[in-house]
């Protein structure tokens, strides 16, 4: 019997060549695609759940209420928080903090020097709360002493080679100075899939002592474990009441404190917010690709059913004659699965051939997430068994049970027809797969406008042309050394300018403060971000004045001055700009002087069009010191930076040896904000054209079929006087209607996406109607070129070609 099923397996397969490669074409792009998308969505998904407990850890994030009004809501806490609620909650089994404050930090061991990103100060018992394997060291006291730091592999290959790092010291630079480390532990390098990403931990211990309980600084992560059987919310709501204890300080002191637990492994798909360090991934498009995945899957094997039960009246015969010759239902029933099956398998195999090349060729697109997803997630290939049976089973069974029911007698007598139910369902799942495919090109079309429309759009503030160099070390004589430094890259030509600052545009502020306009109560209090700027900043980025001026060297009592934006303006309650100017404010700890207000300047983008604007103020104001400068900006004029950076790398050391010397084009950082966006776009375009490719193909192989089943009615209307433009048109009008019908469903549902993805932006593009019929009109020019060919050549047969059996 398997031998029986075999020949006639690889004889129906290879007599029917046109539709066996359509078939086989269609479901391994179909699983290919299915793949690559699951991929990228298990990773996407699978964020920080390779923690033993990662189902009962949760972020401890701040929100702070003016009656029932959400004033601030931020993904830090206090240093203060995790004692408090440790001593005072017995629902909470443990804490564990990192502070990310300031965390970008040159660290150096002897003359081997490199800024790295999140060098942070972490609880002792970090290791033992969370799993990041230590190949070195004991997890319950690597940061238990002052003065010492655990590492990851990478770097200790970095600064030490081949050697022991264990016992060594590393210098890392701090705000207040340097600090000498020694290395107590290593671990595995951070998982990629981990949100938080990091290479260096000091001990809490080495944290300046004000600042490791202080309840006035939200600039940690706190993460807490619950104790069995218990729900956050009830911490959530006993948390205002501890706070109102311990916020015994001026800022913030009248609004209402609040907590909200986040589980750890939902941080990764969350909305992005404010001082937020991590990449964050989109909830709203993993859904939505993980949907595609299944329907671009789900369009080939319509494509199968289809071309299977439109040939069903080809293989009538056959089964007819099987039949009488002994053969039962469920042997026929075998022998169409096991067709199935076989062109399954080979699609498989295919599909897989093709995620190598893929993964090879388009690695900017689909990136280490989905080579991640594909290699260390095994729930993946689970996933790809069950996909496997079930297209088996989708594709195969309903064509199968078609044909096994099929009554020999009336077959082999000719007279079996089948019903117009047959006919209906087929034209039913072709235009399914045009509304998916409608769905997916609306889709596109709308990222791209997005993205369009973010790139095009006035940013407000000038980032061309501008090198951006990392402040360096803070050492005693910096500020003299940075200035002799400025007057020579002044001096250097092609230079226009050079200006300090906190921030530069694509980077948030990061600094904020509780302000008051003068006479206003501490009720009044708004957070402000607070931009440290010199007299240079709105020149060398073009911002403009909306009211009063900039500041001006001439005028000593600018140094006290500030700047506002107009989003500013509005949050403190002014009538107008114009209003604002003389006017004076009371910033955060500085209760004894007011500050006047000298200008305001238009709002500008200082991050993506994703961000609203947010209230900055300008300042350069001494009294605040602790807030750093950051960055000093190069403006040039010339079609030659190289020359500038080589002239800066050539100076450098003799001015900031302790320091290593990182510098970026601003365009080019600002631009990368968009990042996300582009590739989201892009494999909206790619899987776009693979559920159209499939679906014209399925398209192409039914149109051939029908074709040439209606050759004799092409021949009658032909001797009766019809054209070839008329006999096209016959032909081609089933897949107009198709596609329009499908666009019915279609275009409602992609409104709806769309309308959503878009609510994560908050300057977004109209949705207009052309985004909706250039797909539709886009989708009917490809499937009448499909099919062009074929109806072409079907009504240029002669008729006496056509009718000479009648």
């Amino acid at each position: 019997m398997l031998k029986n099923i075999l020949l006639t397996t690889r004889r129906t397969l290879v007599k029917n060549k046109t539709y066996t490669l359509i078939n086989i074409g269609g479901l391994t792009l179909g699983i290919a695609a299915y793949i690559l998308i699951s991929a990228y969505v298990n990773f996407e998904k699978s964020y920080d759940s390779f923690n033993m407990d990662a189902g009962n850890i949760y972020r401890v994030e701040s929100s702070f209420y003016k009656g029932d009004n959400l004033v601030n809501d931020w993904p830090t806490s206090t240093n203060g928080y995790a004692p408090a609620m440790k001593q005072n909650f017995p629902e909470i089994a443990s804490t564990v903090r990192i502070d990310w404050h300031e965390s970008e930090r040159v660290v150096r061991y002897n003359n081997t020097k490199y800024r790295e990103e999140h060098v942070a100060f972490a609880d002792t018992n970090f290791f033992s709360f969370f799993n990041y394997p230590l190949v070195k060291g004991d997890p319950k006291t690597v940061l238990k002493e002052v003065n010492t730091m655990v590492i990851s592999q990478s770097a200790a290959q970095k600064y030490f080679g081949a050697s022991d790092p264990i016992g060594k010291f590393l210098e890392v630079s701090t705000q207040n100075g340097i600090l000498h480390c020694m290395v107590t532990g290593v671990f595995k390098d951070v998982p990629k899939n981990s949100t938080m990403q990091f290479n260096y931990l000091i001990s809490w211990a080495t944290c300046p002592q004000f600042e490791r309980d202080f309840w006035y600084l939200h600039e940690s992560y706190t993460f807490l474990k619950l104790q069995p059987g218990t729900s956050p919310h009830s911490v959530e709501a006993k948390f205002p009441a501890l706070a109102e204890r311990y916020k015994n300080g001026p800022s913030l002191k009248d609004l209402k404190w609040a907590v909200t637990l986040v589980p750890l492994t939902d941080i990764h798909l969350n909305p992005v917010k404010q001082y937020e360090l991590e990449v964050k991934g989109n909830r709203t498009a993993v859904k939505f690709l993980g949907i595609i995945a299944y329907v671009i899957l789900l369009i080939a094997c319509v494509n199968y059913i289809n071309l299977s039960t439109a040939k069903a009246i080809d293989r009538a015969r056959e089964v007819g004659i099987r039949k009488v010759n002994g053969a039962s239902s469920l042997q026929l029933l075998l022998q169409f699965l096991f067709e199935s099956l076989v062109i399954n398998a080979i699609a498989l195999v295919l599909g897989i051939v093709i995620v190598a090349i893929a993964a090879q060729l388009l690695p900017n697109l689909l990136n280490h997430s989905v080579l991640f997803g594909l290699l260390f997630n095994t729930s993946l290939y689970l996933q790809i068994a069950v996909v496997f049976v079930g297209s088996i089973l989708l594709s195969g069974l309903y064509p199968a049970l078609l044909l096994s029911r099929l009554k020999p007698v009336s077959v082999l007598k000719g007279k079996h027809t089948f019903s117009k139910t047959g006919v209906i369902l087929r034209k039913g799942m072709v235009a399914f797969q045009f509304a998916a495919s409608l769905l997916l090109i609306a889709g596109t079309v709308a990222v791209y406008r997005q993205i369009v429309y973010m790139s095009k759009q006035q940013l407000g503030v000038n980032i061309y042309q501008t090198i951006v160099l990392k402040a360096p070390v803070n050492t005693p004589g910096s500020a003299q050394k940075l200035n002799s430094f400025k007057q020579l890259l002044l001096n250097t030509p092609g230079v226009k300018g050079v200006t300090a600052s906190g921030a530069v545009p694509g980077k948030e502020v990061g600094e904020f403060l509780a302000n008051r306009k003068f006479g206003d109560s501490k009720t009044e209090e708004h957070l402000y971000e607070m931009l440290k700027v010199d007299h240079d900043f709105m020149k060398n980025y073009d911002l403009q004045l909306a009211a009063g001026r900039a500041f001006d060297k001439s005028r000593p009592a600018d140094s006290i001055g500030l700047i506002l934006n107009e989003a500013a303006v509005k949050q403190f309650g002014f009538a107008s700009n114009e209003d604002a100017i003389g006017k004076l404010v009371w910033l955060e700890t500085s209760e004894k002087r007011p500050n006047p207000v000298i200008g305001v300047i238009k709002d500008y983008h200082q991050r993506s069009l994703q961000q609203s604007y947010t209230p900055v103020i300008l300042f350069m104001d001494p009294k605040f010191s602790w807030i750093p400068v950051n960055y000093y900006s190069v403006k040039f004029s010339s079609n030659n930076p190289d020359q500038i950076i080589s002239g800066i790398k050539n100076t450098w050391n003799s001015y900031f040896p302790e320091s290593s010397l990182d510098w970026f084009f601003l365009d080019d950082f600002y631009n990368r904000q968009y990042q996300q966006d582009l590739q989201f776009g892009n494999i909206f375009l790619l899987f776009s054209g693979l559920a159209i490719l499939i679906a014209c193909m399925g398209l192409f192989g039914l149109t051939a079929y029908s074709t040439a089943r209606r050759i004799k009615e092409i021949g009658v209307r032909k001797v009766l006087g019809a054209s070839v433009a008329h006999i096209i048109y016959i032909l081609t009008m089933d897949a107009v209607k198709l596609v329009l019908y499908s666009s019915l469903l279609a275009l409602p549902l992609a409104y709806l996406f769309i309308e959503q993805w878009l609510q994560g932006y908050a300057f977004k593009v109209d949705l207009s109607w052309w985004g909706f019929v250039a797909p539709v009109a886009g989708l009917l020019f490809i499937a009448i070129g499909t099919i062009g060919y074929i109806t072409y050549k079907a009504a240029l047969v002669n008729p006496v070609k056509s009718l000479r059996n009648e």
